[in-house]
């Protein structure tokens, strides 16, 4: 019960964010916006979590971070960025923290957690492996996980749990004090070795900047 209640207030409050680092510098790329830094770096599926990482398959992953004089604020939105690949075609736009989770839950035909069998900290735990049919009535069978099928979430780590370590390092929409950072989405289920050049293209209250993510 209280676990539920922590999880409806966080998610009622939104994005919170990553870490940021101490200074731009620390981020592989960065340019200066008037008196705003924006710094960022590509962490292709990754999702760094308080509890552990998150690996997306589906999905591009960019953590940007704002870095701004004291006192300062400013309104961002994950909708301010989009991601151009190999320097042509439509740039990727941001996808919802929804979609993202959903992918992780749900995969199709590969894992998308991160590798060795499980993914978390503390007492948080998820397996790798195929989801179990549905149960359709009780007792046909399928509410139980055959013996050599293991379980894809564990009950310690709910589905409801997953959605909120995506949303809450999202980058937060609206208003914020500075420095801060967060995550970005972007669809794409193209081979990673097939990227060859990655442009991250910001257009937002402080103007536009492009960074190159790769080479």
């Amino acid at each position: 019960m209280r676990f539920a209640l922590l999880l409806s207030i966080s998610t009622l409050l939104g994005a919170q964010g990553t870490e940021p680092k101490a200074a731009p510098g620390d981020y592989p790329v960065h340019a200066q916006l008037d008196t705003v830094t924006l710094a960022a770096e590509y962490l292709v599926h990754s999702l760094p979590t308080p509890q552990g990482t998150l690996i997306a398959n589906d999905y591009l992953v960019v953590e940007v971070a704002f870095f701004g004089p004291s006192f300062s604020r400013l309104k961002m939105s994950p909708d301010n960025f989009t991601l151009r690949i190999n320097g042509k075609g439509t740039p990727l736009s941001t996808e919802a923290a929804g979609m993202v989770s959903g992918s992780i839950k749900f995969p199709s035909t590969r894992p998308h957690l991160e590798g060795g069998g499980s993914v978390g900290a503390g007492d948080g735990t998820i397996s790798v492996g195929p989801r179990p049919p549905p149960s359709q009535f009780p007792g046909d069978g399928n509410d139980r996980v055959p013996a050599n099928q293991p379980v894809t979430v564990k009950s310690v780590e709910t589905e409801a749990n997953i959605d909120h370590r995506v949303q809450n390092v999202e980058l937060p929409e609206g208003e914020h004090s500075l420095p801060r950072s967060g995550l970005l989405y972007f669809y794409y289920r193209g081979k990673i070795k097939n990227i060859h050049s990655l442009d991250l293209i910001y257009d937002g209250t402080m103007g536009k900047a492009t960074l190159k993510l790769l080479p």
